[in-house]
């Protein structure tokens, strides 16, 4: 079903159950004032009748008979009857000669002193009249509202044609609204579907860039443009890992034909072996680092979290680093030693942490032309601080905001070998700790990369 569809039938059966609502509380408040209205008309007729009757005593049964018959009223075919103390009939203004009563209505009548009822399709007044020497008249006056329950009849069609008529005009007025509401809905729909991954410049209309359809087009809007640099950060990806690769793989197969082209001696077989073995090396760690960057683009929630001390994983990084770099020197230090184990201790996975630590440990060391990084250890209420720090090249202001994109190389870094992968697998790792990563450098001084983490 169509949400226009389901819009209208919504809005009508909404608008049909409150008419019908109300509807019903007209009837049901009609009826109540009807029935109220005739019960006050039959008590007046029975107070009139027993006081023209107990009362004045120039006006006897008969004269009282003739008055009633010429009596303009309002109650059509009105009885009343007026019972004395041993409830034998004292008047009546029918005209049969046997009058059938109910012996308990009259009871319930001295006893209650006034009552309502309805007997078969009548409804009956009774209420006591005092008369002389302390006698008790029961005075009962029963008619059919017929009068009343045709104008009832006129208000319940009346009502049953106006919802009607009213539930036709809402589902047509209904299905309008509903289109002209959710036009804006298929204009939008129509613009996203010729949207493909070659026009992801196309934006869709905002309207007055304030109501909810108009916050949907700027939402879409700005996925379209994350997707937009997702797929260019992509294609650059692709780009630069080709090229990457390209260039040890032409290699290796230039030193191969050249190697290929005479007979060679032992020697320079084991020289070009030399070389070949050199550069595999060199794909093997750019196909790791590809791999790394793949594998820190996972959904948090798929990466595993445990409690572990901070301290632990450098010195783990530490060791690694100086293995296989034994040139290298990294110091490893507390600006103030915890009281606290939980203030170094933080929630993560120590495989991507160690790769972190050791690429800023690697790139500290490499960089600086006496290979040494020193990494202090601070924290405070809300943060373990992590800061790696070297004496080498240093990075132009101009390029620090660049520097955490994939395989962007700086200018002064071009003459070391390396991918520019590291730092982008660093920012990812630490992200996905929910920390961050800063860095400040002055070219030809150094760099201070801080990694700031949440501890437990």
């Amino acid at each position: 079903m169509k949400i226009g569809t389901k819009i209208a039938l919504q809005f009508t059966f909404t608008v049909a159950t409150i008419l019908t609502i109300f509807c019903l509380v007209i009837y049901y408040l009609s009826e109540n004032y009807r029935q109220q209205e005739f019960y006050n008309s039959l008590r007046d007729r029975a107070s009139t009748t027993a006081r023209l009757l107990i009362k004045e005593k120039e006006i006897d049964k008969k004269l009282l008979k003739i008055i009633d018959r010429n009596t303009l009223d309002t109650l059509y075919g009105v009885q009343v009857l007026v019972f004395n103390d041993e409830n034998a009939v004292a008047y009546s203004n029918y005209t049969a000669d046997t009058i059938y009563y109910s012996p308990e209505l009259l009871n319930r009548v001295r006893k209650e002193q006034y009552l309502e009822t309805a007997y078969k399709d009548k409804q009956v007044v009774g209420s006591i009249y005092d008369g002389e020497n302390g006698s008790a008249y029961v005075v009962l006056a029963q008619a059919n509202d017929k009068y009343g329950k045709e104008k009832l009849d006129n208000i319940k069609d009346t009502l049953i044609i106006g919802l009607f008529s009213t539930i036709i005009i809402t589902i047509v007025f209904g299905f309008l609204f509903a289109s002209h509401a959710l036009k804006p809905i298929a204009t939008m729909n129509s613009d996203i579907s010729k949207i493909t991954a070659y026009n992801l410049k196309t934006k869709l209309f905002t309207g007055n860039n304030r109501d909810e359809l108009a916050r949907l087009a700027i939402n879409f809007n700005q996925m379209l443009a994350r997707l937009e640099n997702s797929f260019e950060l992509q294609k650059s990806f692709v780009s630069n890992a080709s090229h990457e690769l390209r260039t040890p793989l032409a290699a290796i197969k230039s030193e191969i034909q050249i190697t290929l082209e005479k007979e060679r001696t032992v020697g320079e077989y084991q020289a070009t072996l030399g070389s070949l073995l050199h550069d595999t090396q060199h794909i093997i760690k750019l196909i790791n680092g590809l791999l790394q960057l793949a594998k820190s683009e996972k959904s948090d929630s798929e990466v595993l979290m445990t409690p572990l001390r901070v301290d632990a994983v450098l010195f783990e990084a530490q060791d690694e680093v100086m293995h296989l770099f034994p040139n290298y020197d990294v110091h490893i230090d507390f600006e103030d030693i915890p009281d606290d184990d939980r203030w170094i201790t933080i929630l993560g996975n120590s495989a991507l942490l160690k790769t972190v630590f050791t690429n800023l440990m690697e790139n500290a060391c490499k960089y600086s032309e006496n290979h040494r990084a020193d990494v202090r250890i601070s924290f405070n209420r809300r943060n373990c601080l992590i800061a790696f720090q070297d004496e080498g090249i240093g990075i132009e202001r101009t390029e620090i905001n660049k520097i955490f994109e994939p395989f962007y190389r700086t200018q002064t870094a071009k003459k070391y070998r390396g991918h520019g992968i590291g730092l982008s697998i660093c920012k990812r790792i630490v992200q996905i700790h929910g920390g961050r990563i800063t860095v400040k450098s002055e070219v030809g001084k150094g760099s201070i990369f801080h990694v700031i983490l949440p501890h437990v």
